[in-house]
């Protein structure tokens, strides 16, 4: 018994202590830090250390660290760009830079990505200690700002509800000026706000496959939010729906959703599950935005984020109300496994044999699987899957109901292996066109992961996830890869300069592109050089 009370007291600090990275390329500077700093004592845990931006660009992705304390300039990648792409991938990961730089102006730059302090060297490790002290003082209050807060009293919520959830105002071709009156008023549009951009989102937060979404989480997501444009959220039906005002289309919005998602995973241990709707610019399409977003969110995967213009065919149909005992039924499925979907089939007919409800259950299910159908495949298709499971017409001409069942349980697992199989197709599409991506524009210095994914309407988080099912690796390494095979080629088969061959890879900087090639390769281009001419001397 003590043993295992050991454990889990081991395991619960380990959770509560904050983890950091430390990239330095002064490799005695880095060692000391890593080695003198009493990180346990202060507040931390730390899990890894790099000479270079690569190497700590690598570790963030892997090990997903609290904090990162890096060097302001080490070669190749300067803490500005380290800073930037380390934003992209973990947003959540806070950055201390260490520089002997006393350069605040360039410092500034890097501001928006994160950068929680900025630290001048020498120091020493007391200083440092020290300072590290008051950073992990900073993320904890960062980290229990994110906490759930009973929400203020605002007449907002009272306006803002119906016109999410009612759809009186669906008949009016432009927003009232006396309704516009009124958002103003209650802080939902800012006054003098003409030219507004208008989406809808949808949030679940799940832990162990069960609904934990409260109102009062409400707070976190418009703080979060609310860094990129204006939020107003509400809780209703288990789900918070969430209001983004903007003077345009909000850019950024998967990134700070991305940011949404890890906040609430490392602060509380829920898993956020967020439906977007297609972005709109009237106060009268809120109720059909809202259902866009709840649609979306429900044929959300693995990834936890899914957007209504991932969906092919654009769904309008009214929302139905299952209840408790068909609720699970709509995400097993959209994103569920086979077995899952079974066993819960089984488990919600089982419930109401019987019973005067049975008839009704049976219905229920089968106008959600049609439903869901509708959001993936075109009418044609989902008419044609229906005969296939000889669902008939009309529907209880046949008997007894349990054959009824049978046959509507076969229609929701054909029609969960058609998402599915979708899905993957256009996982597949989003991925092929990254790699396509990559093979056009490798030369491109400024070709990135943010900026491929922008492109493509998806996260950075989730393109990267996705490349390493689909492709194996990362977008990064796989750009790298791409870059270094053109690169080994041009040096042994053409009598370009070393510079030259570097800018036609997407390296302006010679002395980056050699690090990266020695790197990946073993030996430095001068090197492979001089080994290509010394076999071609011995072959004459």
């Amino acid at each position: 018994m003590k043993l295992e009370n050991d454990k889990e007291g081991a395991a619960m600090e380990q959770k509560e202590l904050l983890t950091v990275i430390v990239a330095d390329d002064e490799t005695e500077l880095r060692e000391a830090v890593c080695s003198v700093i009493p990180w346990k004592e202060i507040g931390f845990r730390l899990v890894g250390s790099a000479g270079n931006g690569l190497g700590a660009l690598q570790l963030v992705e892997q090990l997903q660290p609290d904090l990162l304390l890096t060097d302001i300039r080490m070669p190749y990648i300067s803490g500005v760009s380290l800073a930037q792409q380390v934003r992209e991938l973990r947003p959540l990961t806070q950055i201390a830079f260490l520089s002997g730089y006393d350069d605040f102006a360039y410092a500034q730059k890097a501001i928006e990505y994160n950068v929680i302090s900025y630290l001048l060297k020498p120091i020493s490790m007391r200083e440092l200690t020290e300072a590290l002290a008051e950073i992990h003082g900073k993320i904890r209050r960062k980290f229990a700002r994110l906490l759930p807060q009973k929400p203020e009293k605002s007449g907002w919520r009272e306006l803002l509800l119906p016109l999410l959830l009612d759809g009186f105002a669906e008949e009016a071709q432009q927003d009232d000026p006396a309704l516009l009156a009124s958002l103003v008023g209650a802080g939902i549009l800012a006054a003098g706000q003409e030219r507004y951009s208008l989406t809808v989102l949808a949030i679940r937060l799940e832990q162990d496959g069960q609904n934990r979404t409260t109102p009062d989480m409400a707070y976190t997501v418009d703080m979060l939010l609310g860094k990129l444009c204006r939020s107003r959220s509400v809780y209703s039906g288990g789900r918070l729906l969430t209001l983004l005002i903007a003077e345009e289309e909000p850019r950024g919005l998967e990134l700070a959703i991305d940011e949404l998602r890890q906040s609430f995973a490392r602060v509380l241990e829920l898993r956020a599950i967020v439906g977007i709707s297609h972005p709109f610019t009237s106060f009268c399409r809120c109720h059909a935005a809202s259902r866009e977003a709840v649609d979306a969110q429900r044929f959300a995967g693995e990834s936890g984020i899914y957007h209504i213009s991932q969906i092919a065919a654009e769904s309008g149909t009214a929302q139905t109300d299952l209840g408790a005992l068909l609720a699970p039924l709509d995400n097993l499925l959209r994103s569920g496994s086979r077995e899952e979907l079974e066993k819960q089939l089984v488990q919600s007919f089982g419930a109401s044999s019987g019973t005067a409800e049975s008839d009704s259950v049976t219905l229920q299910v089968l106008a959600l699987a049609q439903r869901v159908l509708h959001t993936a495949v075109s009418p044609g298709e989902a008419a044609a899957l229906l005969r296939r499971c000889r669902i008939p017409e009309p529907l209880f001409s046949i008997s007894p109901p349990q054959e009824l069942q049978r046959r509507v349980t076969a229609l929701c697992l054909a029609a969960r292996d058609l998402l599915a199989e979708r899905r993957r197709d256009g996982v597949s599409l989003l991925c092929a066109q990254a790699m396509e991506t990559i093979e056009k524009q490798y030369m491109e210095e400024d070709l990135s992961l943010s900026g491929v994914s922008e492109q493509l309407h998806v996260s950075p988080n989730y393109l990267s996830a996705n490349m390493k099912k689909y492709a194996g690796d990362t977008f990064m390494n796989l750009l790298i890869k791409k870059r270094m095979e053109v690169a080994h080629a041009l040096l042994t088969t053409s009598s370009l300069k070393i510079y030259e061959v570097a800018r036609q890879c997407g390296y302006s900087d010679q002395h980056y592109f050699s690090f990266c090639f020695k790197k990946y390769y073993g030996v430095s281009p001068a090197q492979l050089r001089r080994a290509e001419s010394e076999r071609g001397g011995d072959g004459a």
